[in-house]
């Protein structure tokens, strides 16, 4: 006799197979989520240090300017 997988809970009428695919991508969108965070961040540390380094040097090219336009 075969033996039926799908169970419901007592308390809710969902399948637990269809709980355990929502919490499944519940935690795939976390972890998505969570990546695509720390790679913006990380962009965002890259732009501030290249303007950062942009800002420093400037000074150096404006006199490298003047001293050219002479």
């Amino acid at each position: 006799m075969p033996v039926s997988r799908e169970v419901t809970s007592p308390k809710s009428p969902i399948r637990t197979g269809e709980v355990e695919l929502l919490e499944f991508f519940a935690q795939k969108r976390a972890c998505y989520e969570r990546d695509r965070e720390l790679a913006h961040s990380g962009a965002e540390e890259l732009a501030r240090g290249i303007r950062n380094a942009l800002l420093a040097v400037a000074p150096l090219w404006l006199g490298l300017a003047l001293w050219l336009a002479r």
